[in-house]
């Protein structure tokens, strides 16, 4: 896995969650801001340390690159989706909407991995995590030059068929989480 690793968060809630959290991200500074993020979203349990990192957001380092729509940020890592800090945002999202849930679609700059990952509750009502990758994807465009007669249309057919397959992957998530096959979270 290359460095940096390109999330796509996606927050399902009702209106008051959704503008709270979108609030907090307003809140939680740019590039190379891990520790405002942290604050943010962690208060003053958050410490400016790559082990506090690791164990709480589970990457050395999170920031947000944009807001894309509303409820809907993407955000950079290092090496690895920031599975704890997922897990920790679906409890700040739960506690003003029972319901809400998050997806994230993401990839490695590499695109080795390429995945998915879903935090909502399970068929119980426990929390679960679950989340799918696909290592084999290729970029069509690797050994091309941009000024390549086809590069356009190759590169904007390797995206879409890239983000269908990250949606793909969140379908597969949310139904493995239904069918009782997530990863339960306490």
């Amino acid at each position: 896995m290359a460095n940096n690793v390109t999330n796509y968060l996606k927050v399902i809630a009702n209106d008051e969650t959704t503008n709270r959290i979108d609030e907090m991200f307003d809140n939680a500074g740019g590039y190379a801001q891990t520790l405002k993020l942290s604050e943010t979203f962690f208060g003053e349990s958050a410490k400016d340390s790559n082990e506090w990192f690791l164990d709480n957001l589970g990457a050395k380092w999170l920031y947000v690159e944009n807001n894309i729509d509303m409820g809907e940020w993407n955000l950079q890592s290092a090496n690895y989706p920031p599975k704890e800090f997922f897990i920790h945002l679906y409890k700040l999202i739960s506690e003003t909407d029972p319901d809400g849930y998050l997806e994230v679609r993401y990839e490695d700059e590499s695109l080795s991995p390429v995945g998915a990952l879903v935090v909502k509750k399970g068929p119980n009502g426990e929390i679960c995590f679950k989340d799918k990758e696909d290592y084999d994807m290729e970029d069509p465009t690797a050994d091309m030059d941009w000024e390549d007669e086809g590069y356009d249309d190759a590169q904007m057919n390797f995206t879409d068929e890239k983000f269908e397959s990250m949606d793909n992957m969140v379908e597969v998530c949310h139904t493995m989480i239904n069918e009782g096959n997530g990863e339960i979270i306490k």
